[in-house]
């Protein structure tokens, strides 16, 4: 009995890996190497069998895209003002898919398959590499547990970080290949090594540290955060802050190490930037409709707003902040770096325009890694509270309602009864405990925005119109015999490019979230014209920089010569950054031809 007992959270580890690797094949890992995932993975295609990093001829690009539709557009490159094309997230997940990717890239030709990148040997081999890596992250976890906890806790902090929270949709579905259960390995590491050397001084371990803290930034530079682990650990008071610098000082050396290690990881990186952008630093996220706004955080949001708020769908994390208390108490000496460390995460990760970080998985995917070192607190207030009966009791049903509701919404999630991008507070008690939706719930969610380069207003009776622009030039300098309506209409020469403009902000448009903006032009082309038709062009701009740029023209086989054509857009407004972002509206004469225009139109719809 003892011995089972000293091995408890051994064989619930054990348990716990087999049930994610189960949930895992249960759905066929087909399709995980799409979206970001393949943004972060085509370093290695590009490199090892294409030959081509800098992405110079992406005829095989557009091919591979085309056979496989990894995405709605390759958002995943972006296309330089030199001509260059570079890839858009950094390289620290190509390089931990790499022995997965090799493995596939043998195997592929003998069992009968393209070796060319995305067939299904390349997607089982990375799911497969990214389960072993998370596995690998739940055993250095449960070494961290037992360096503070019994078996016991050690194991009730396993099953509720693996089953109460979100780290289960994302390392058992949709997440698998992402970054955050890899993050959430790397850390484990970082915080066991950092132990380990505060314990014993060993290059070995700096080494370690080195290498964690360089692959954690390389795969997401906004979590240099972790640097504060190592920096702050063992720290409670003036003393303490003196005695941490005789320990450096005494191994300076193995600091000096760790910083080289860390920066031989990132270098490729630089090197990569350097080639194609002529600079070894390089900002990646160049979409102006979303960004950092480092002083201005959605933290509420981002912890309590319905739509992905961390402690709306992983409720059970309020334990451990909870634990801040306990951990304070009980153990001065790593309470600084735990909080330090959380609060400026959570001020980064939250500090992002679009904070709810897309639709690819359950609750808030960003904190999956520091899940690591919040069990730390979580359990300490549960060794407060493990020996009053009555309030173990009250806890112990707590947790497993929290689990529960944990598998029951991740179902939910999987089954898209909670929706990836849109859930409201209204929509998610409508559907509680639900196992299907009617359409009067549905009703209740956010607009539905696509990812399709069309838009189609279909619903116009849940709107109510407002004019924003009419132009019919009708006043005696637009006299034209030929007009559409009226007496006037505007003849365009060949120097004129941009005519004529609606530019207002987004809070003179709407107050709602949302918007359907409707535009149209009535354009008159002569036998003559050119075939570069003019575009009618609807933008966003944000301090003067264009986002969700769309453009229409008339296909050529629909083009009426000698008559009047016209050309009608719907525009859903973007998630916007700021209410001041101005819309702008135009229409781009791209010909050598004169055309005439009238009745230039412009109208937004507002929810009712």
């Amino acid at each position: 009995m003892i011995t089972q007992n000293k091995n408890i959270s051994k064989y619930t580890l054990i348990i716990l890996s087999l049930i994610l690797v189960v949930f895992r094949f249960i759905i066929p890992p087909v399709d995980v190497l799409a979206w970001d995932v393949f943004g972060y993975y085509l370093y290695l295609p590009a490199k090892f069998i294409y030959e081509d990093i800098g992405l110079t001829n992406q005829e095989w690009l557009n091919q591979l895209f085309e056979k496989y539709q990894p995405s709605g557009t390759l958002y995943q490159i972006i296309h330089l003002e030199n001509g260059n094309c570079i890839i858009k997230y950094t390289m620290g997940m190509a390089f931990l898919y790499s022995p997965f990717f090799f493995i596939a890239n043998f195997l592929a030709e003998l069992l009968g398959f393209p070796a060319d990148g995305l067939s299904l040997p390349y997607q089982y081999s990375i799911a497969l590499g990214c389960l072993l890596y998370s596995i690998i992250g739940l055993i250095v976890l449960r070494k961290i547990l037992k360096k503070y906890f019994d078996e016991k806790i050690t194991t009730i902090l396993l099953i509720i970080i693996v089953l109460g929270t979100n780290y289960f949709h994302l390392t058992a579905y949709d997440g698998t290949t992402l970054c955050h259960n890899i993050l959430f390995t790397l850390y484990a590491i970082l915080i066991l090594y950092t132990i380990k050397w505060y314990d014993n001084q060993r290059m070995k371990y700096a080494i370690i540290i080195g290498i964690a803290i360089g692959l954690i930034i390389l795969i997401r530079p906004s979590e240099m955060v972790c640097i504060l682990i190592p920096l702050l650990w063992g720290i409670k008071n003036k003393q303490s802050i003196r005695k941490k610098i005789q320990i450096f000082r005494k191994n300076f050396s193995h600091i000096i190490v760790l910083i080289i290690f860390m920066v031989l990881i990132g270098l490729p990186q630089l090197i990569y930037w350097k080639i194609n952008t002529g600079n070894f630093f390089f900002y990646s996220y160049t979409n102006p409709g979303e960004g950092l706004e480092f002083f201005s955080p959605n933290t509420i949001n981002f912890l309590f707003n319905f739509r992905k708020g961390w402690f709306i769908y992983t409720p059970i994390m309020i334990f451990s902040i909870t634990g801040f208390y306990s951990l304070y108490r009980r153990n001065k000496s790593i309470f600084f770096a735990i909080v330090i460390f959380f609060l400026a995460d959570l001020w980064f990760i939250s500090s992002w325009t679009a904070w709810w970080y897309a639709g690819g998985s359950f609750s808030s995917r960003s904190l999956v890694p520091a899940y690591t070192i919040l069990s730390i607190p979580m359990g300490y207030f549960i060794e407060d509270i493990r020996k009053q009966k009555a309030i173990i009791f009250s806890f112990t049903i707590i947790c497993i309602l929290f689990i529960i509701l944990n598998l029951f919404q991740t179902w939910q999630f999987r089954k898209g009864i909670i929706s990836k991008e849109r859930m409201t507070k209204e929509y998610y008690f409508a559907i509680f405990g639900k196992t299907s939706v009617n359409e009067e719930d549905e009703k209740l969610l956010l607009v539905e925005r696509s990812t399709d380069s069309y838009e189609y207003f279909t619903n116009k009776d849940e709107y109510s119109k407002n004019t924003l622009c009419v132009l019919d030039f009708e006043e005696d300098k637009f006299k034209n015999p030929i007009c559409f309506s009226g007496f006037g209409a505007f003849e365009v020469d060949e120097y004129t490019i941009y005519l004529p403009c609606v530019d207002i902000k987004y809070k003179e448009i709407t107050k709602h979230d949302h918007a359907w903006i409707s535009s149209s032009v009535n354009i008159f082309f002569p036998e003559n014209c050119s075939k570069e038709f003019p575009f009618l062009v609807v933008t966003f701009h944000h301090d003067n920089k264009v986002f969700k740029y769309k453009t229409t023209t008339i296909k050529p086989c629909e083009i009426k010569y000698n008559d009047w054509n016209s050309i009608h857009v719907d525009y859903l407004t973007p998630e916007m950054r700021s209410v001041e972002d101005n819309l702008k509206i135009y229409i781009w004469n791209r010909g050598k031809a004169n055309i005439i225009i009238d009745d230039f139109i412009v109208e937004a719809f507002e929810p009712l």
